[in-house]
């Protein structure tokens, strides 16, 4: 019987170091959603100064295969596509600025999250991570 509670709590251990260890890191920016179609399309078109350190533009999408395009922006930008719950399931780095070729993953997602060109790498940024997003004034 004492086997029995030993091995019980060796499971209950097992779990709690799983989840410890394999927690994933979560990553906060700051910025400007979405609100409207007219917001969704512009979006951050004609901007020719970077966005800054954890700033960003969020686009609440339906839960789909979404894309993206960089027509019309002029700096390079790393482009994250959330789940419902903003874990980050896939992602496009440094897309060219002006370029009208749609950018896409080939997984659903529910949000996207424009940022600055190489906050990706220099945040390591992976899948699975999960953002925050806060609200605020974009400059």
């Amino acid at each position: 019987m004492i086997y029995y509670y030993l091995i019980f709590f060796l499971i209950i251990f097992i779990y709690i170091c799983y989840k410890y260890f394999t927690t994933k890191p979560i990553h906060t920016f700051y910025g400007k959603i979405a609100k409207d179609s007219e917001e969704l399309r512009i979006g951050l078109m004609y901007r020719k100064n970077k966005l800054g350190n954890e700033m960003g533009m969020l686009f609440p999408m339906e839960n789909r295969i979404n894309s993206m395009w960089m027509k019309n922006t002029y700096i390079p930008l790393d482009i994250l596509f959330l789940d419902s719950k903003k874990r980050v399931v896939g992602f496009v780095e440094d897309a060219k600025p002006l370029s009208e070729k749609s950018i896409s993953i080939d997984k659903k997602s529910s949000f996207v999250l424009e940022l600055d060109g190489n906050t990706i790498s220099d945040k390591n940024i992976t899948i699975g991570d999960i953002i925050i997003f806060k609200e605020g004034l974009l400059d």
